[in-house]
């Protein structure tokens, strides 16, 4: 990582870095304002250049180390500290593990909240199925790869040590596709049984070259469906495939499901099994403990089919049609219902949720909250959450514990490896 030449106008100074915060960066505290230094470590003095405003603190530019930790070490990519799409592989890994379980302790106390932290489960590196990159035309060619930290300039990335090889060899190979018929947008990629599933966002609709020559490409490269986004992000529009190879499906435990085009996954199959893990010891496994249960935000089922095959009685609750479709397809032979739902608009009620024995959530980023109040008024006796943020979860966590639930242990889960996110699970229990 090169030294940031920014800032040339300011005076460097230097400070000694006291902590390391929720994003990644090292935090000085200085006269009670933070100041922000990316890529440092507690312990470290460094020169630095003050730079904006943040909160009550400022962002630094870092000049130089003087005085490296212990806990740094070398990092795996070329591309750390230019690429935004890790902020800790400068981080040795007892240090590393212990900074992800204070991000779940720190967000809890921060709601009141005590509870007991477990180690961390981690997926080893290149072991991420799914991605999501951006592409540029940028002077006479295609960048693509991860926006930098705070900005959209984008990194054109040659290796990831994050993602599976598979979908690292995509890259250079959408690269040169891209080139040339069209500007700019994002990619991703979902690596499935089948091959790759591959989503392009872009400003306009897929023209008759790319549909021409997709068949070829999408032969030559292993990939198994190209679907395509009109408008340039992810959330503008329903996917349209382009061509389909073969139908890609991945394997939720026993059960194989055909998934639609940007379905959402777990970043990992590693990843994955660690929550099913935990979710189906929760509920009773087989010959025991809750027999109906809810699934809520239930996605393609990742938690539904192993709880169904294991012969419980599972009604699955999903906000996209196509996604819920999918379940249902691979749903006749087992006791599992599904349904189509948006859980913002159109909360379960308690009385609707007090049928169950147990109710399992797995929602977005920005957590429960419309659906929270009710669960925490169901008297369900026991909720298995899994959250991907635990600010969010914090204050979801919050309204249960004050309705009378008792959280048990958190099992912190990192699958988005170096990263400045960590995901877990934990049971509720009403007495």
């Amino acid at each position: 990582m090169k030294p940031d030449k920014t800032d040339k106008n300011q005076t460097p100074m230097e400070i000694r870095i006291d902590r390391l915060g929720a994003r990644g960066d090292g935090i000085a505290d200085i006269a009670d304002n933070p100041v922000f230094v990316p890529f440092v470590l507690p312990g470290e003095t460094v020169s630095v250049r003050l730079g904006k405003q943040r909160g009550a603190g400022r962002v630094a530019t870092l000049q130089e180390i003087v005085e490296e930790s212990a806990d740094r070490r070398v990092p795996d990519c070329r591309h750390f500290g230019d690429c935004g799409g890790c902020a800790a592989q400068h981080l040795a890994v007892p240090a590393y593990l212990t900074w992800k379980q204070g991000m779940i302790d720190v967000a809890l106390v921060r709601r009141g909240i005590r509870a007991d932290i477990l180690p961390v489960i981690s997926v080893p590196p290149a072991s991420r199925r799914r991605i999501r990159l951006a592409f540029r035309k940028a002077g006479g060619r295609m960048i693509v790869g991860f926006r930098t930290r705070s900005s959209d300039l984008i990194v054109d990335i040659a290796d990831c040590p994050v993602a599976l090889p598979e979908v690292v060899a995509l890259i250079p190979q959408l690269r040169d596709f891209l080139n040339g018929r069209i500007d700019r947008g994002e990619i991703g990629i979902t690596q499935t049984i089948e091959g790759a599933d591959v989503v392009i966002a872009a400003r306009g609709e897929p023209d008759l070259d790319i549909r021409l020559d997709a068949p070829e490409f999408c032969t030559a490269s292993g990939i198994a469906r190209l679907s395509w986004i009109a408008g340039g992000g992810k959330n503008d529009g329903v996917p349209e495939p382009v061509i389909t190879l073969t139908a890609p499906s991945v394997r939720f435990g026993d059960v194989r499901v055909r998934i639609p085009p940007d379905s959402f996954l777990q970043p990992t199959a590693a990843g994955e099994a660690a929550l099913s893990t935990f979710v189906l010891d929760a509920v009773g496994g087989a010959g025991g403990g809750a027999s109906t249960i809810a699934d809520l935000y239930a996605g393609c089922g990742a938690f539904s089919l192993p709880m169904a095959v294991a012969g419980k009685t599972v009604h699955a609750v999903e906000g996209l049609a196509a996604q819920t479709a999918a379940l249902q397809a691979v749903s006749a032979a087992l006791n599992l219902t599904a349904e189509t739902r948006d859980l913002v608009r159109q909360p379960l009620r308690a009385a609707e949720l007090a049928r169950f024995d147990a109710v399992v959530l797995d929602p977005p980023r920005a957590g429960a909250a419309e659906q929270i109040g009710n669960l925490a008024g169901s008297g369900v006796p026991l909720i298995v959450y899994v959250s991907c943020n635990p600010a969010s979860f914090a204050r979801d966590a919050r309204t249960l514990i004050d309705s009378g639930y008792t959280l048990g242990p958190v099992q912190p889960v990192d699958q988005f490896l170096w990263s400045h996110h960590v995901e877990l699970s934990v049971i509720f229990r009403r007495y």
